[in-house]
């Protein structure tokens, strides 16, 4: 089931990047169809960190531009091949864990909005896909390198 949920979302969300989905297109069906991830260049966690992003902009399926959020998007984004995702996740991360610590405290409110100003960001970086892409194939390129070099 979560697989399924995800792929929905993988393809959904880069449906509505490339510009390919209508408004009163749907795009449940596509889910079964080739994996979206391989035929974009971009992994799986990449792909939801992106879809999550994108959801939270919206409000919907439970996603918002907050602390719980924040929190899914650091989990997923842990195993994302992009350096421009892992980036981003560690910004949030630090955010996160000082929003954490303000909990109850006059910085909270701040900390909250840097969440939501990141997660926004976030977003705005997964519509360009061929950064996403570039950037994986970058960061495989190094690390191919480096053990060469090895």
């Amino acid at each position: 089931m979560r697989g399924t949920t995800t792929a929905a979302l993988v393809t959904s969300t880069l449906l509505a990047i490339s510009g390919c989905a209508n408004n009163g297109q749907t795009v449940e069906s596509a889910a079964t169809a080739a994996p979206a991830v391989t035929i974009s260049g971009l992994d799986e966690a990449t792909a939801t960190v992106c879809g999550i992003a994108n959801h939270a902009t919206l409000g919907e399926d439970g996603y918002d531009l907050d602390l719980d959020t924040a929190k899914q998007v650091i989990s997923i984004g842990a195993d994302s091949k992009s350096t421009v995702i892992t980036s981003a996740v560690n910004v949030l991360k630090l955010t996160v864990r000082n929003a954490e610590n303000a909990a109850g405290g006059t910085d909270e409110a701040g900390f909250n909005s840097q969440i939501r100003t990141q997660l926004l960001k976030l977003q705005t970086t997964c519509q360009n896909v061929d950064a996403l892409v570039t950037s994986i194939q970058e960061s495989q390129r190094a690390l191919d390198e480096k053990v060469g070099k090895d």
